[in-house]
Formats: structure tokens, sequence, C-alpha cells
């Protein structure tokens, strides 16, 4: 799901004039009167996607899904200075959001378009913090570079292979669908991320997508159930190595879920060896290797109707009964399954 073309074509011949007040505010209007600039319901503005039926936040709000499922769930104030990797940063929100709850947050944001970024210079988020945002955009834009909030304008593949990056303490992942859009929820991506968080960092998605999941548990992640905010699924939250604080706060994912990942081939994840396939690539080889494993398996193969029922060898059903986290599930289930 991208941002709408006309969105963006109109955005890019604002960015061409003087950034001055006048000129921001008539960019809204223009977008507002056009259709493409949608106030949604706390009062905050999201932008139409590529499918003019779709937009790029639920209509619950665009801060909204910034604090409740971003800030809160992060828990972002326990942490003196915490270090926030903002992916897919779009106008601000998440960066507005945790700079709200604490004010030392640093904040290294990964935008790949550059007018989603100028957006974030007409609108008012009806938060002070969005001054602190504004003014590394503005920075950014200048050319010059701001060391508490670093703007990276590139694919997110080439921010993580970067030397300079920080250790990070929360990794806000809000990328687009990974149905349509995989690019950053391959194992190989996931696993740089992996390896740039702290020892109890958590990364923060708004996708419950069941070969995401899957991905995060085959990196090394304990996953958790998040907060349902706009949708009918929970958000999902990642572990590296959760401290006594954060077990406390793991939530088992579904039951159903948890079988998806560990027996079907619908839990193959994507991958990206190389960091440089496109969309249509990874789709297309994730396809393949779905087949691939439904020929191994065999007559052994659960179908997925099957799977979500509970219809599976009862054996691999217990596990699921076991005080365990959902990641240490999926990984008994699945040594289990492939062994007999």
């Amino acid at each position: 799901m991208l941002p709408n073309k006309k969105a963006l074509d109109l955005i890019k011949i604002y960015m061409e004039k003087d950034f001055t007040s006048k000129n921001l505010k008539e960019l809204i209007k223009k977008l507002i009167e056009s259709d493409l600039l949608v106030k949604t319901e706390d009062g905050t503005f999201t932008v139409r996607s590529e499918d003019p039926e779709e937009l790029m936040h639920s209509r619950v709000g665009a801060l909204t899904e910034g604090i409740e499922k971003f800030a809160v769930p992060s828990k972002v104030e326990s942490i003196k200075n915490p270090k926030i990797l903002d992916l897919c940063s779009g106008m601000g929100y998440n960066a507005v959001s945790a700079l709200h709850y604490n004010i030392n947050s640093e904040i290294d944001m990964v935008e790949y378009s550059k007018e989603m970024l100028f957006l974030s210079l007409a609108l008012d988020i009806p938060i002070k913090e969005h001054f602190i945002v504004k003014n590394a955009i503005s920075e950014f834009f200048k050319g010059n570079l701001n060391q508490k909030i670093r703007i990276f304008n590139e694919d997110a593949r080439i921010t993580l292979l970067r030397k300079d990056l920080k250790k990070y303490d929360y990794v806000f992942h809000d990328a687009f669908s990974p149905a349509n859009d995989p690019v950053l929820y391959t194992v190989d991506f996931l696993k740089l991320i992996y390896e740039t968080m702290t020892d109890s960092g958590v990364l923060i998605s708004y996708s419950s997508s069941i070969p995401f999941r899957s991905a995060l548990v085959n990196c090394g992640f304990i996953i958790s159930e998040g907060p349902a905010v706009g949708r009918k699924r929970g958000a999902t939250l990642a572990y590296k190595n959760p401290d006594e604080f954060q077990k406390k706060n793991i939530k088992r994912i579904p039951e159903a879920d948890e079988r998806l990942i560990a027996l079907s081939t619908v839990g193959v994840p994507f991958y990206d060896k190389n960091l440089d396939l496109n969309s249509d690539e990874i789709i297309k080889n994730r396809e393949i290797d779905r087949i691939n494993l439904k020929n191994l398996l065999g007559n052994k193969c659960y179908s997925t109707t099957r799977i979500k029922a509970g219809k599976i060898d009862e054996k691999l059903l217990k596990i699921q009964n076991e005080n365990l986290n959902s990641s240490e599930i999926i990984k008994k289930m699945k040594k289990i399954y492939f062994e007999y």
C-alpha cells in the first residue's frame, strides 16, 4: 500500500516552492479539496493510498495509531534516553508520539518518500512535540544534520547496513502491508534489525501477518500479541531477549496462528538473501518455497483448514497446553512435526 500518486505529485509541486506558512497551508487546502488528505476520527489527517478506497492510517486516527500501537506498548517512558529506529516514518506520527511520552528519545527516522516527510511540515499534529520533528525535517531539507532526530531518506535495507547506527531499544516497524510489499518483512532484513537492537530491545509492528511472525520467530525473537487499534487483529511485539519485567507483559498470539506458523505452508516466511529483490520477486520466491515444502511433506501435509480447526496430531496439540511463550511453542511444534 503506497501513498496516492496524485497526492505525491501535488506535494512535489509545493516542494519546489518556498517553505512559507502560506504555501504549506495552501498545499493542505488543495489536498483536502482533492479528497487526497482525509481527516480521521481523532482529528488528525492521513493520505489516501494508491487504492483510493484505502487510507495510509486507520480511520480511528493517525495520531491514535502512533500512540496506541507504538508509544504506549513500547513503554518508551521506562528508559531514560531510549534509542528508537522508526521505520517508514511517513508524516512523523510515530516519532511525535514517542517524544510525547519521552522527550529524551533519540530517533532515527527512515522514510523513502521525501513527499511524506515534507507533508509533515504542512500538518499541525496536535501535540507540541511535533515542533521537534518538524524542526528535524526542516533541517534535513536544508542539508543539515540533527543529532537528536536523524533522518534517512532511503531504502531501509540500505539504512540497516550503515556502520553508524545506534543500538536500538525500540524499533517501530510501520512498513506497508507484507501481502503486497514484503521487502521489509523478510528474514534477512529482520535479522539485521535483530542485530542492531539492545539485548532487551523490542520491535513493534501493526502487522499480524503469519509469514511476518514466522520470520520473527526464525530470527530468534519472542513474539507477543499486541493491541488491536482500528483493526480486527492485534499488533505484534517482538522481544529480542525479554527481561523479567517484559516477560510479564508477553501474551500468546492466537493458537490457530501458532499452528499455522509451525505446520502450514502459510507460515513460510519471505526471504531476500542479498537485500536487493523487489516485492514481486520476493513474493514469487516464497510461492516456490511453499510448493517445495508441500512436496517435501507429502501425505503428512495438513490443510490450512485442518490446522486452523486444530484437527491435527494430539501430540502436537498438547504442546499448546504447556507453559511456554508462542515462539517456544512454534519451535517445538515444528521440531516434532518435521521429525516424524
